[in-house]
Order: structure tokens, then sequence, then C-alpha cells
């Protein structure tokens, strides 16, 4: 939990304790706060607290688009071969009797991804 909350600009491994304790666990929760929830905690005053909710929110908003990017780039890839740029097929890889793995095979190359 602390770990997490370090993350975030402005807080660092004792104020990110001083959060748990208070019961603030996630980065969520911070950006969620309002400044006067945070801002009775030691060592977090009303100009802390509203930079700390500022900065949770930066982060969420970043870490969304960073995410959208991921599953755009992902839903490419299933559909156009990253090595050739042919398109994708799914099928079935057999590793074993009962097992079975999803992936994508290119048309032109042949190239395999897991999906």
């Amino acid at each position: 939990m602390i770990e997490e909350l370090v993350r975030v600009r402005g807080i660092g491994p004792t104020a990110a304790e001083r959060l748990v304790n208070a019961g603030v666990k996630t980065i969520e929760e911070i950006a969620k706060s309002k400044p006067e929830q945070l801002a009775w905690i030691k060592g977090i005053g009303m100009l802390s607290a509203n930079k700390i909710i500022e900065n949770a929110l930066e982060l969420l908003k970043l870490e969304k688009g960073i995410q959208r990017v991921l599953d755009s780039i992902k839903e490419n890839f299933s559909k156009s071969c990253p090595k050739c740029g042919g398109d994708m097929t799914e099928k079935f890889i057999i590793l074993g009797p009962e097992r079975r793995l999803r992936a994508n095979q290119c048309n032109l190359c042949k190239f395999y991804m897991p999906k």
C-alpha cells in the first residue's frame, strides 16, 4: 500500500504511512478525497492536500492514457502481424493432450503471437 501511494508526487514514505494509518490506501481514494479530509493528517496541510489530490488525479489520468495506448497496440497487433504486416488469423496451438493455447498466426509469414 505504501509503495503505491509513494508513486504520487508529493507523497514520501512517511506521508504514505500516515495516509495508510488514516485509512487512505489507494491513489483512487486520494483522488476522490477533499482537501479537508487529508489536511487533518499530521504533516499534510491544506496546500499540500490540494497538491497531492491534483497529483493523484494527474497520475490516474496518465495511467488511463497509457492503458488506452497499450490496448490500441494490442488490438492492432491482433489484426496485423508485427513482423511483416500480414493479416492475423486466430489459431489454437496444441501443447499437450489437455492443453491448448489460443494465438494469432500471420497468414503470410506464419508468425505466432499469443493472445
